[in-house]
């Protein structure tokens, strides 16, 4: 973003160096090595004999992983909740100018929200994913299937319909800056839509037709409007090909 106030650039580059690493490297080095705390604790302290302490570190392994994980996802909440409170809200307020302090909460909350998405890409499981980005505020169908690092920024402009499937690195934007300022829109995916790998959504594009294919790389511009069937390219084209 250009023309922004130094105040701005200066929050953000403190925020963005001291938040992740009070929020996320501390907790991470914690969660690692407290387990060899435990069961360092244990041989010396507790007199226990030695197959009792193995396993009680190996069990105390998957509490450490979820308190983990619940609190690196409790803080990406927090941040959303703290800065924006709700897209939606914000989207509300049209074009946003890029040196007021609602588009840098934007970008910093963003910005910050992605950093702390590593556990995600740590256990890759498609309930988790889907439940975080409910909590965040998006509508997710039932038994949509999504990868971990599709990058997702206003979550509470995206309806994702049912039996969908997104794939790695896919991008849904629901952001564009326009005229000089930030402009949100909503962007809604309808069941049975398949967006394949690194392929990129804009907002102001519609997907209307269920059963659309969107194939790896297929970049779906502002104004398109994507049917049902294969689409590849970037502009997105209506392609006849076998999948």
């Amino acid at each position: 973003i250009t023309n922004e106030p130094f105040i701005h650039h200066l929050i953000h580059f403190l925020a963005g160096i001291y938040i992740p690493f009070i929020f996320i490297t501390i907790p991470t080095f914690t969660a690692i090595y407290s387990n060899a705390y435990l069961y360092i604790w244990l041989t010396t302290k507790s007199g226990l004999p030695q197959r009792w302490v193995f396993g009680i570190t190996i069990l105390a392994l998957p509490a450490v992983l979820f308190l983990f994980v619940s609190w690196s996802l409790f803080i990406s909440l927090m941040i959303k909740l703290l800065l924006i409170g709700s897209f939606q809200r914000l989207a509300a307020n049209g074009i946003i100018n890029v040196a007021c302090w609602k588009c840098f909460r934007w970008e910093l909350a963003n910005g910050l929200i992605v950093a702390c998405l590593f556990p995600l890409k740590l256990l890759d499981e498609f309930w988790l994913t889907a439940f975080f980005w409910r909590l965040m505020g998006a509508k997710i169908g039932k038994e949509t299937l999504m990868d971990p690092d599709i990058l997702i920024l206003e979550a509470d402009l995206l309806d994702i319909g049912e039996n969908c499937r997104i794939e790695t690195c896919a991008t849904l934007l629901c952001h564009k800056f326009n005229n000089g300022g930030l402009e949100l829109k909503p962007i809604v995916v309808p069941s049975n839509t398949y967006i394949g790998a690194c392929a990129v959504i804009l907002p102001d594009s519609k997907i209307i037709d269920e059963n659309a294919k969107i194939m790896a790389l297929t970049c779906v511009n502002p104004k398109e409007q994507v049917t049902a069937g294969i689409w590849q390219g970037s502009p997105a084209e209506k392609v006849n090909i076998e999948v």
